[in-house]
């Protein structure tokens, strides 16, 4: 079964909870974030015409002329976040959709060479101008929301153009990066309308915490992104080595968001983190033919270090497992973390029996301020920068043959919250 169907009847669905979103509040935004959805949906399924047997031109017309119309719905939605577009901005947008459609169906009928052209231009110009529009007006403002709206936006104009051009000269397909925009939209509607907005109202209602509204956020997150990656995860063709691929990218995005959502108590300690990675990695390294071996000790003095560092610590375990899945080899990782008593300090090590390679050892020291030998990747880049950053140490050792070590030692001082200093003074 091809993978459209199934993602065609979730983008109807949610389309249908927006629609009634908007009949029961009024919301324009929701009302134009539902009609997106309706318009790639119909991308969707007149991208399978072919397959039904439809002649080329139908297709053609088809495709290209929802894809007119999900440009113009997804436009219409992101301008209506942003304060300081005028008149002349919707008559860009409507402009651009209306030579879009009138170009399509000529194309489609076969007339003289160019139209193609002529079409994938009117769109690419049409939306670099509408994304530099919406640039101008948010440039100088400092609200979360705005700069959500324009990431977006150049996400969308990567999609587009690259879209654009792969079908200049036949059906306007759907590719993977749909998916991960459709849920990048998603995101931005759930956190900037639905969820978001009941959140805070109930705080002006009944007083709640900005916790509860965080918690609350995490969960709608869980719940709809999770649950939107899931679905396409269990479509994707397991025997194909592209969507086999896909699938193991989207694998990620999903362990990333269930980290997230578990990582959104900041009183969490460093074990607390540590045991949701451990369940949330168990499933990627058993599809990776990985042992993970587990080896917590002195807990109750790790318990002490809490709070944003807890959850760098967090960060460089997940990275250097993730290196030990896809690099390594191996068939165990071994996790140990401890509490050094002679130096009051935070001992992590991540350990794996795997290739290695040829790797001079490489630390980098809060005093030193520099690495002792050259780079290797941007991952062990992040992971020193996050020592760094909690005034620690980070170390890597391997060898060809000799399997990959990486080593983070962090002053207890540096993961300890005063708030849980003061938790834990005696009155």
């Amino acid at each position: 079964m091809s993978i459209m169907w199934p993602v065609l009847l979730l983008s109807l669905g949610l389309a249908g909870y927006a629609l009634l979103g908007w009949r029961q509040r009024g919301d324009t935004r929701d009302l134009r974030y539902g009609l997106a959805l309706l318009a790639w949906s119909a991308l969707l399924a007149a991208g399978e015409l072919g397959r039904l047997g439809a002649p080329d031109e139908v297709v053609r017309a088809a495709t290209r002329g929802s894809y007119q119309l999900t440009i113009l719905a997804v436009s219409a939605f992101l301008m209506a976040w942003v304060r300081g577009l005028g008149w002349g901005d919707k008559v860009l947008m409507a402009s651009q959709a209306a030579l879009g459609l009138f170009l399509a169906p000529l194309q489609a009928a076969a007339l003289p060479a160019g139209w193609g052209q002529a079409w994938f231009w009117v769109n690419a110009l049409g939306i670099t101008a509408l994304v530099l529009r919406l640039a101008h007006a948010i440039w100088r403002r400092t609200d979360a929301e705005s700069w959500m709206v324009l990431l977006v936006a150049v996400l969308g104009l990567g999609v587009v153009l690259t879209d654009l051009r792969q079908a200049a000269d036949g059906p306007a397909l759907v590719s993977v990066s749909h998916y991960f925009f459709a849920v990048a939209l998603f995101v931005l509607w759930l956190a900037l309308t639905q969820r978001v907005g009941n959140s805070r109202r109930s705080i002006g209602e009944g007083g709640s915490s900005a916790h509860q509204v965080q918690r609350q956020l995490a969960q709608d997150l869980h719940d709809g992104v999770g649950s939107q990656l899931t679905t396409l995860i269990s479509a994707l063709d397991a025997g194909s080595p592209e969507q086999r691929a896909t699938a193991a990218t989207l694998q990620q995005c999903l362990l990333e968001l269930k980290l997230l959502v578990d990582g959104i108590n900041e009183e969490g300690s460093v074990v607390s983190h540590l045991a949701s990675l451990r369940y949330r990695m168990q499933p990627l390294l058993a599809a990776a033919g990985m042992d993970l071996q587990w080896r917590l000790v002195d807990e109750e003095q790790l318990e002490r270090a809490q709070g944003p560092a807890a959850r760098q610590v967090l960060r460089v375990a997940q990275e250097a497992l993730a290196n030990a899945v896809r690099h390594s080899g191996a068939d165990t990782v071994v996790l140990s973390c401890c509490h050094m008593n002679s130096a009051d300090a935070l001992l992590l090590e991540i350990a794996d029996n795997g290739k290695g390679m040829a790797y001079e050892r490489y630390a980098r020291t809060a005093s030193s301020g520099e690495p002792h030998r050259a780079s290797h990747g941007k991952g062990l880049s992040g992971m020193v920068l996050r020592a760094s950053q909690m005034h620690g140490q980070l170390s890597v050792e391997s060898a060809p043959g000799e399997g990959t070590r990486v080593r983070l030692q962090v002053p207890m001082a540096a993961l300890i919250q005063p708030t849980a200093e003061r938790r834990r003074a005696p009155a």
